[in-house]
């Protein structure tokens, strides 16, 4: 293995600057050069160009990487890390067959929902006798489902969109979607929900399982040519936005309510304000670039407070939380000091746009954090508007 599907010219691109670290989780947790994005760099051109080997101590360097990205809008010479460590990746699990098989069968629920919502219940059942490994996010309302209530006639007339329900979010955060659901509503648009079998193939990607997450892009992609997809889950909206090709648009549901608020039918609170802490995925903020859209929105009806750690990773990275709990731990724990110096009896919510990220995060919730609710901005929006419950004259259908 030579790594050959890297583009020699990205490889090159690396000045060595160093201004990646401070912004690399890995690297802030060991000091160690070859857990930041410039000693992986390193370490992949000296493997290509066959001047080592790719022995343990390599390949566990490489594997470390938390792929969050927070190295590209760091970086001054616009490096394209991404596009090198993603073939690494998937070089790496194909060369280990018994891994790549491993993850397969860990993924294989995410496309049969009643499979994935079964194995959610006993799941939740067993984390709450202390059956589950603490690294394992299943989150508190994974048991509980839901049938999604969209208006009786849709006759809005700002068009129509579709609602991906994805395989994570619909299973453990159905409260999420119905959410959404009311906030497009009420910026008058006509939701359409997406099959809740259709996988977008994120976190097979994320894996390295490069050939099954094409599939399964494939057919989201295929499933609405033209459409205007909203994402409310970080990571499947940076993957698909990236990776899909015949849709109109993917857009994070916090920027499109951000572009559409001159369309809405509401004020901005006039009352004394609760305080949410507002989490920026990685993917929104290191990919997608949108991150601020939350914080605008949030603005108009909440007291918003940044974490002051310029964005940090907090290490739930995919399944790298449950392949590498030490570091995802130690992550972690930098994200929730940074996340205590701001919060105060004046905040309520801890609000972050992405699954993986809210159940990393619940899991390892330090118990100074008292009452605090962890939720999706978008849930937050919904409770300001007082649209989280039926209309009169709304029937539910799914």
């Amino acid at each position: 293995m030579n790594f050959a599907a890297v583009d020699a010219e990205d490889l090159a691109s690396c000045v060595s600057c160093g201004l990646c670290l401070p912004h690399c989780p890995t690297y802030r947790i060991t000091g160690d050069d070859s857990q930041s994005p410039r000693g992986r760099i390193g370490l992949v051109a000296a493997v290509r160009s066959g001047d080592i080997a790719l022995d343990g101590g390599v390949r566990e360097a490489l594997e470390s990487c938390v792929q969050c990205m927070g190295c590209l809008p760091a970086c001054p010479s616009s490096v394209r890390y991404d596009r090198i460590i993603t073939p690494v990746i998937d070089d790496l699990a194909a060369k280990s067959s018994r891994k790549s098989l491993v993850k397969r069968l860990f993924f294989a629920p995410l496309t049969r929902p009643r499979l994935l919502r079964a194995i959610t219940v006993v799941a939740n059942v067993a984390g709450r006798v202390h059956l589950v490994p603490k690294r394992f996010p299943v989150p508190p309302v994974g048991s509980a489902t839901r049938r999604l209530r969209l208006p009786a006639t849709a006759t809005n007339p700002r068009g129509d969109v579709v609602l991906f329900r994805g395989c994570v979010m619909d299973a453990w955060y159905p409260q999420v979607h119905q959410a959404t659901i009311d906030v497009l509503d009420r910026l008058g648009y006509n939701v359409k929900l997406s099959d809740p079998s259709l996988c977008c193939g994120a976190l097979h990607a994320h894996a390295g399982l490069a050939t099954r997450a094409s599939t399964l892009t494939s057919r989201v992609d295929e499933a609405f040519p033209g459409a205007t997809l909203v994402v409310n889950s970080a990571g499947c909206g940076a993957h698909l936005a990236r990776h899909a090709e015949n849709m109109g648009e993917v857009v994070d549901v916090m920027e499109f309510v951000s572009r559409h608020l001159d369309e809405a039918t509401f004020a901005p609170a006039a009352q004394a304000k609760d305080a949410v802490v507002v989490h920026d995925a990685c993917h929104l903020r290191n990919i997608q670039g949108t991150h601020l859209a939350a914080h605008r929105v949030l603005g108009l009806f909440y007291e918003v407070r940044p974490i002051p750690d310029e964005g940090l990773c907090c290490g739930a990275g995919g399944a790298y939380a449950i392949e590498h709990p030490k570091a995802a731990e130690l992550i972690v724990e930098r994200k929730n000091n940074a996340i205590q110096s701001v919060i105060d009896d004046k905040v309520r919510y801890l609000a972050s746009g992405n699954p993986g990220c809210a159940g990393h995060l619940h899991s390892h919730r330090p118990a100074s954090w008292g009452s605090v609710e962890i939720v999706h901005p978008i849930e937050l929006v919904a409770r300001a508007l007082s649209t989280s419950h039926p209309r009169a004259g709304e029937t539910g259908r799914t």
